[in-house]
This record gives structure tokens, C-alpha cells and sequence, in this order.
């Protein structure tokens, strides 16, 4: 089914973009062959997510309906939901780990490289009155500090920085 909704997103912005689009267009698009697209459209005609109309004794015209359209935006929904419960659960997680820290004396946050999740190591900073700092990967690991490694960087530097004492923010999530 999620497949499903993948191809329906790929055939609604082909048809945004090209409201004429061919059968052949859109299963370029979409990464599938012309007959694969065409037992799909069938699919999609019957669940009631595509309408198909005659421009002429050749060619067939294809819209996204509006059970298509709200089929895509259920799944949205739901997609931005679970990614707002688990950037929650990675916000409380940081913060516990930045007011642990906090009551051993550690008053300092060094990130180090890039992440995707910076934000929240801020929010958790700014929410509890810790200094956020941003380093290179190459600078030395600060003493005193709580030091993390951000998930961009290359495995050989996040290693490198967990063996000088960072916190893998992988780690960290990977638990949830």
C-alpha cells in the first residue's frame, strides 16, 4: 500500500507539472514500465484515486481525484505526526542527557561536525541554560564540556570522536 501512495504522489506532481502527460511520461517518473503503469491506473481508477477521460480517439487524459488527493493527504498527516512523536522523543532524551550533564557541573554543549537534529541539541541547551558551541571535527575534544558527534560525518571521524569521549548522537536515537 505504501508503494501504492508512492506511485500516486509521482503520478499527482507529473500531472501537476504536465496536466497532458502520457501513460509513458508517467511511468518514467515513477521508475516503472509502461505496462506496470497501466495495470496501476486500472488499479487506481477502480479504488476511485484516478479519473481517466478521453481529449481524443488516442489519447486519455488522467487526473488525481479528490479521494486521490485525500488519500495522499491521510498519509501525510500520518507521516508528520510519527516524525513530530519521534523529533518529541529525541527533544526529551537530549534534554535529559544535557540536565544530567548540567548536574555534574557541565554547563557547555560542543557539537561536533554536522546533524541533521542540531536544532533540538540547542533547544535543549537554550531550555536549560547551557552554552552551545559548534566545532569542526578536526578541533580538538573539548575537556569539560558535554561533547556530541553529529550523524553527517564520516563513520571513521564519529569513531575517532567517541574514542576521545563524544557522545554518538546515532546512539542516542538509535534506541528509538
Amino acid at each position: 500500500m505504501n508503494s501504492d501512495v508512492a506511485t500516486l504522489q509521482s503520478i499527482a506532481k507529473t500531472l501537476e507539472e504536465e496536466p497532458l502527460a502520457s501513460q509513458r511520461v508517467l511511468a518514467e517518473n515513477a521508475g516503472m514500465s509502461i505496462g506496470l503503469m497501466n495495470a496501476v491506473l486500472k488499479r487506481f481508477v477502480e479504488r476511485g484515486w484516478i479519473m481517466l477521460t478521453n481529449v481524443n480517439l488516442r489519447k486519455l487524459s488522467y487526473a488525481v481525484t479528490p479521494d486521490g488527493i485525500a488519500e495522499l493527504t491521510s498519509r501525510s498527516q500520518k507521516f508528520a505526526k510519527r516524525t513530530f512523536a519521534i523529533a518529541n522523543t529525541y527533544n526529551e532524551t537530549f534534554c535529559h542527557l544535557v540536565s544530567e550533564s548540567k548536574k555534574q557541573g557541565i554547563t557547555t554543549l560542543v557539537l561536533y561536525g554536522k546533524s541533521y537534529i542540531r536544532f533540538l541539541l540547542i533547544y535543549a541547551c537554550q531550555t536549560l541554560n547551557v552554552t552551545f558551541i559548534e566545532k569542526e571535527v578536526t578541533e580538538p575534544v573539548m575537556k569539560n564540556a558535554l561533547c556530541v558527534v553529529g550523524e553527517l560525518n564520516e563513520e571513521s571521524e564519529i569513531t575517532r570522536l567517541e574514542n576521545e569521549g563524544c557522545v554518538n548522537l546515532l546512539n542516542l536515537i538509535a534506541k528509538y
